[in-house]
């Protein structure tokens, strides 16, 4: 097993995954967080489609990222780059922050 190239740091944060060309998302919980990466716990049976992003819901940041892993409801990934959701760049996807003000506007959808 590799290092990690950065400390991971645990948490529990709310958070959303963006996936597939038609842009599904599900809910998912962020329980490790670093720079380069992050363990989700997602539901099993969600299957991830490329390109996919995690949304962090609280930070408002975004991420582009892959899966490294999957074991249950467990997935690793490593992050490819980043947005910042409150002053997003004219190149940044325009979903990922129409889903993190709608969060923080109105509240998960239920």
């Amino acid at each position: 097993m590799r290092p990690r190239a950065e400390p991971r740091r645990r948490v529990l944060l709310s958070g959303v995954v963006v996936h597939s060309p038609s842009q599904m998302t599900a809910p998912c919980t962020i329980l490790d967080l670093s720079l380069t990466g992050a363990r989700i716990r997602l539901g099993e049976s969600e299957l991830l489609g490329e390109p996919m992003f995690l949304i962090v819901l609280k930070n408002a940041l975004a991420f582009r990222a892959r899966v490294v892993w999957r074991r249950a409801e467990h997935t690793g990934l490593s992050f490819i780059a980043y947005f910042d959701l409150a002053k997003p760049g004219a190149d940044d996807p325009k979903i990922l922050r129409r889903l993190w003000l709608s969060h923080i506007s109105y509240g998960p959808s239920p």
